[in-house]
């Protein structure tokens, strides 16, 4: 029979193996997500040496291609580190477990071990099971082994671990020493309100030691946001080309009609009208010429993109005007944060605002707003451009702009104050605010709906 040693080393094997053979077929955020895993069982003088110049704002080909010269070397290191913390035997307390191990044990199975030998665990693999621990959400995550990967989809993971780096290591074993015994006591309730009680208090634990007011539940973001939050200049109208030189005619006009609608009537006939003009009809523009108008728009507008009218609510991000951080708008007071979006309203035409609403009256479920693919089938539904039109000639205008743009910005509000709540109780309101756009914009119910 063969020993733990050897199965573990076939595993590993095995695994990069079978990533390898089924690489071609990963898509960007799978790929991003590939890098994640391994590079969390990584010391952090061999994650500099194997992630070398690596970011998450590659291409989705340079990220498989790094993923293809990255992964057999990891799987060296892991291999030879599986060796070093084995060669006396299978010992699995610290400092015996090896970082693939960890990730792989439940937080109600490690932490006992990590609580006996506090000095005894790396200070980079006590910064991660920390980071883990502040996203405890339900009680389920004590148990469960997949745990450990679901938390690196979310840049908060990363954000908590580049803030414990800022503590000494007495304060960050003080941390974990703290943290222990809330987790065995978590442990012990198994389920129910005085698990999620104590899981809650885990987290504002963690939120303080990283420097945040909030507890870690307010400020997740949205699943595999790149890391770094902030990408590299010009990092969006790199990609974007080389995503252009592989797309179909039919796919340059449907990307081009997603960037059009990014831009106000004023910005359209400074940018687009040079080059439509050139042409009896946009549908005859060739392709060499639609890419040029593409990275015209995108290099005219590069912090714009189809859903960040709705992830301002959020994240901060603005749509006319510059966004705040992430973490500065989730702590930021609710007047300010109205004051930021009136201030990004004030910069919008009435055509930019009517479309905003129409996305409203055609998607279903906040989410939807969020989902940039479902946005973008929109620019193909009829009953986009109906709405769009209703709108504006029910609440635009010359006479009637002022009613636009009040129903606007009440809309925003309503759509903060949504955001804010209770994520059982935002698809009620979510609802509310989609039956104030029809009332006011005089739309049945029934074409608010759409169809595709």
């Amino acid at each position: 029979m063969d020993s733990y040693l050897e199965l573990v080393r076939h595993r590993i094997e095995d695994r990069s193996a079978n990533v390898l053979l089924n690489v071609e077929k990963f898509g960007e955020a799978q790929l991003r997500f590939t890098v994640r895993i391994f590079a969390d069982c990584l010391d952090e003088d061999t994650r500099k040496r194997l992630l070398g110049n690596y970011s998450e704002y590659l291409t989705e080909s340079e990220i498989r291609d790094f993923v293809k010269g990255f992964l057999p070397t990891y799987t060296d290191y892991a291999i030879a580190e599986l060796e070093e913390k084995k060669r006396d035997g299978e010992r699995f307390d610290p400092p015996w477990l090896t970082q693939e191990e960890y990730q792989e044990m439940a937080v109600r199975e490690k932490w006992p071990l990590i609580a006996k030998n506090i000095k005894e665990v790396g200070l980079l693999q006590l910064r991660r099971e920390l980071a883990k621990t502040g996203l405890l959400l339900r009680p389920y995550m004590l148990s469960d082994t997949g745990f450990n990967e679901s938390a690196l989809e979310f840049a908060l993971y990363f954000d908590l671990q580049d803030r414990l780096d800022g503590l000494t290591k007495e304060e960050l074993r003080s941390l974990a020493a703290s943290v222990a015994p809330l987790v065995d006591q978590a442990v012990s309730k198994e389920a129910g309100e005085e698990c999620e009680e104590i899981l809650r208090r885990i987290r504002l634990l963690v939120a303080k030691a990283a420097g945040f007011t909030l507890d870690t539940q307010e400020l997740i973001g949205r699943l595999m946001e790149r890391y770094p939050r902030e990408g590299p200049p010009g990092w969006k109208t790199r990609e974007l080309g080389k995503t252009l030189e592989t797309m179909s005619l039919k796919d340059l006009r449907l990307t081009a009609f997603v960037h059009l609608d990014l831009l106000t009537t004023e910005e359209t006939r400074d940018t687009v009208s040079p080059f439509i003009s050139r042409w009896p009809s946009f549908f005859e523009i060739p392709s060499k010429y639609l890419r040029e108008l593409i990275l015209a728009i995108a290099e005219k507008i590069p912090e714009r993109a189809l859903t960040f009218f709705f992830e301002r609510y959020s994240g901060g991000r603005m749509v006319m005007t510059q966004g705040a951080s992430f973490f500065v708008w989730k702590l930021m007071p609710e007047e300010e944060k109205i004051e930021r979006l009136r201030e990004d309203n004030a910069r919008m035409d009435q055509a930019m605002m009517a479309r905003h609403l129409a996305r409203y009256l055609l998607s279903g479920t906040p989410e939807e707003l969020l989902d940039a693919g479902r946005q973008i089938s929109l620019l193909t539904d009829k009953s986009f451009p109906m709405n769009h039109g209703s709108i504006l000639k029910t609440l635009g205008g010359e006479a009637g702009g002022d009613r636009l743009r009040a129903l606007y910005d009440e809309v925003s509000i309503l759509s903060l104050r949504m955001m804010s709540a209770p994520e059982s109780e935002r698809q009620d309101l979510y609802q509310a605010v989609r039956a104030r756009i029809a009332l006011a914009a005089g739309i049945s119910p029934n074409k608010a709906e759409g169809g595709s």
